[in-house]
This record gives C-alpha cells, structure tokens and sequence, in this order.
C-alpha cells in the first residue's frame, strides 16, 4: 500500500517554486486545460486567439468542450505522434468515425508569463 509520504520531496532550494511569485497569465495566455503528452510533456490548451488554442479551434471547426478534451485526452495518450516539424508536434488518433488530429508546441513564449510551452495550438476531427 503506498502512503503520501512518496510524494515529490524538493532537494534543493532551487527546486522549490513559491506559486505566489508566479503571476497567472491572462489574455490569450489564460490556459484553460492542461494536458499531458504520453512522454510526459506539459501541454496546456490556452485561450489562445485567432492564430491558436481554444479560439482558434472554436473558430475553424466548434465542437462542445467535453468532446473536445476527451478527444484531445484521448490522442494526447494513445495517438501516433509525429516527428516534430517546424518546433510543432502532430498527434492523429482514428477514433472509429475520422481521425482526430492534434498539433501541439513546447516552444515556450516569453510573453506568456507562466514558464510553460504554448502548448495545443488546433485540434479537429480530419
């Protein structure tokens, strides 16, 4: 049986991270959902605009949040990456009536505030 005791223990002071030192972006920079890559990548869904995240889908190709994230959870965990092209990565996974793709990047951007990559940049069923 594990106990909590396991859990992450710091063993520098360089590791520990004060969250209030730590302005929560907003904007476009707003993450909305974070998810994971099947590595482990941090891949957050950003409010995003017309370039990217949860505007830009809305935009091209609306579909109602929680289809939306399990179709993101579910390629994100069991799709076929790509290999990465032009700092981008792009996971299809066929989810029985078309494949769902998502394009993701972990460049991070400055102007986010928050350390993080910028994360999904669409998804959509092809």
């Amino acid at each position: 049986m594990s106990s909590p005791a396991q859990a992450f223990q710091p063993t520098t002071a360089s590791q520990v991270v004060d969250a209030g030192h730590v302005a929560a972006p907003t904007g476009k920079w707003k993450v909305k959902v974070t998810f994971f890559g099947r590595s482990g990548e941090d891949i957050p869904l950003r409010q995003g605009d017309l370039n990217f995240g949860y505007v830009h889908i809305q935009d091209g190709h609306p579909i109602n949040d929680t289809s939306l994230y399990g179709y993101i959870d579910k390629t994100l965990d069991s799709g076929n990456y790509g290999s990465p092209s032009g700092g981008k990565v792009t996971v299809r996974y066929n989810t029985g009536s078309g494949t769902f793709r998502v394009v993701f990047s972990e460049r991070e951007d400055s102007q986010s505030g928050d350390g993080r990559p910028v994360g999904i940049i669409t998804a959509f069923m092809e």
